[in-house]
């Protein structure tokens, strides 16, 4: 379900989908670990490996020769997993298509982005802003800079606002009846209303402070970035060669095209294989044509100015 180590914040599967979950702030990164090894640890599995264990040690027990026990082995674990298959199969199916995640987080242990999905798209909202906030404060690199404690009581802060959040439920839903209801009059109507505004207000300042600290946080990584691509820029600007090393392989260079034209001259008188296009009149230069070799030219009339010409 992720690393407790960098956030409290895990991925996990449900059977409404994948989602997110804030794991309460007593869940220690050690209590975690703990409890993965013990949930991979089944009884099933268990069962199955002294299983095999047994039918290991009546097979070089039983059997005269290495065919006799591999037969007596090969016996004894068919049927005992089929066995095993007939008294189990259907309960096993079921613990396979069961979410992990679900089946080893306990009630009180987290809380789901979806489980205040029920209360409105408002408070949803808050609802995920808080916990990527809090995931956020967790993973960002300024944390090496802020106080170490502040990423665990802005964790503390909002199970708190989430755990109000929930125990908010019976007056929003007794807000909801009072307002529909004609009997139930305007004053008990108005004060249910009332707390539950008051309510809302306070987990929005509690979003609001987070945005604050995630605002400082984020002004700070930039810092971080500028400096650390001010300081790559510099090593890989000093890396570069200088504008004289240059200047002396230009230089280097320069002198190749007279060497190569003083080689091919030189072959051409001794071969006699004539003289080169720059060397004849312009007139006899090879004609340059502004359409790519590929492109098909259009024939000229017969009556045209170059029909003149070629006649």
């Amino acid at each position: 379900m992720g690393n407790l180590s960098h956030s409290p914040m895990l991925d996990g599967v449900f059977p409404d989908g994948p989602d997110t979950i804030l794991l309460h702030p007593a869940v220690t990164a050690r209590r975690w670990r703990r409890r993965q090894v013990l949930a991979a640890v089944r009884p099933g599995t268990v069962l199955k490996g002294l299983s095999v264990v047994f039918v290991a040690g009546f097979a070089l027990v039983a059997g005269n020769g290495f065919a006799g026990k591999f037969i007596v082995a090969a016996v004894v674990l068919i049927v005992v997993l089929a066995g095993w298959r007939a008294a189990c199969g259907p309960g096993d199916f079921r613990r396979l298509h069961e979410p992990a995640p679900g089946a080893r987080l306990r009630r009180g242990e987290g809380w789901r982005s979806r489980d205040f999905a029920d209360l409105g798209a408002d408070t949803a909202s808050l609802v995920r802003e808080l916990l990527a906030g809090v995931d956020e404060l967790h993973r960002t690199p300024a944390r090496a800079w802020i106080d170490p404690a502040l990423p665990g009581e802005a964790h503390r802060v909002v199970w708190e606002a989430l755990c109000c959040l929930d125990r908010s439920r019976d007056a929003r839903a007794l807000a909801e009846e009072l307002a529909t209801d004609p009997d139930a009059g305007e004053d008990l109507a108005t004060a249910a209303r009332q707390a539950v505004t008051t309510i809302d207000h306070d987990l929005d300042e509690v979003a609001r402070h987070l945005r604050g600290c995630l605002l400082l946080t984020r002004a700070w990584e930039a810092k971080l970035r500028r400096t650390d691509l001010a300081r790559r820029a510099d090593r890989v600007l000093v890396a570069l060669p200088g504008r004289e090393e240059l200047r002396g392989l230009a230089g280097a260079a320069e002198v190749l095209p007279r060497n190569v034209f003083a080689h091919v001259t030189a072959a051409r008188d001794l071969t006699q294989a004539g003289e080169f296009p720059w060397e004849q009149p312009p007139s006899q230069w090879p004609r340059l044509t502004l359409l790519p070799p590929h492109r098909a030219t259009t024939t000229p009339k017969a009556g045209g100015p170059a029909g003149e010409r070629q006649s």
